[in-house]
């Protein structure tokens, strides 16, 4: 796996987790704990976007 796949999916993660934190799946979970995920989502999806921008430089770089 490439490192611009692993970043997507680091990304795709977090979208899925500030999605959970966004509709209420969760039953027993308060408000705090929503803002919790959707915080931790956030983390991951700027997490992922850097992942792949160092993977782009690097195929980039590796190309020349």
């Amino acid at each position: 796996m490439s490192i611009i796949t692993a970043g997507l999916l680091i990304s795709f993660s977090g979208i899925v987790v500030v999605c959970l934190g966004l509709f209420d799946v969760l039953p027993d979970a308060g408000k705090t704990l929503n803002y919790v995920f959707i915080g931790l989502g956030w983390v991951f999806i700027l997490i992922g976007i850097v992942v792949r921008i160092i993977g782009m430089k690097l195929e980039k770089k590796h190309t020349r």
